[in-house]
């Protein structure tokens, strides 16, 4: 893969991290992961376009929210790159098939059951059932880069 298309894999991927915050933050809290826009978690301040930019943001702004200059946790620049070098790792191993793309949603998904069992020690059904099934049938795809399990071994 050229490294342009690295980088756009990685542009995409932070972007997708991004995501990944939302569902994470609102999930367990049983909020809608749509609407509202994204906000301090301190002052509840709706966040701008250029205040939600993946990585680039929560660097410029230093950690801090703009309105309150109240910290804003590490996690989420941490999520964003997780999941950037995921798609980076999915794109390098398997190539820039859609058979990625449903490898690359298996990982974003574990990426957030992951750190919402890790704070609030539950897994949402919302991600762990569709996951199952997602699981089943990436076992059943053609493969260029590493052996997938079988699908014998994915439902033992």
């Amino acid at each position: 893969m050229s490294w342009e298309y690295a980088v756009i894999v990685f542009i995409y991927g932070s972007v997708v991290g991004s995501f990944l915050n939302v569902c994470i933050h609102r999930l367990p809290l049983e909020k809608s992961i749509i609407r509202p826009r994204s906000s301090c978690p301190t002052c509840g301040t709706i966040l701008s376009w250029y205040d939600n930019i993946p990585l680039l943001s929560w660097l410029w702004l230093r950690g801090r929210c703009r309105n309150c200059q109240q910290g804003i946790s590490p996690l989420y620049p941490l999520v964003e790159l997780v999941a950037a070098l995921l798609a980076l790792q999915v794109a390098f191993f398997f190539g820039l098939t859609w058979n990625s793309l449903w490898i690359a949603l298996l990982g974003f998904a574990f990426i957030v059951l992951v750190v919402i069992d890790f704070y609030h020690y539950i897994l949402p059904d919302v991600i762990t059932l569709p996951g199952i099934i997602l699981g089943l049938m990436v076992t059943g795809l053609p493969s260029s880069g590493p052996p997938l399990p079988t699908l014998e071994d994915a439902l033992i």
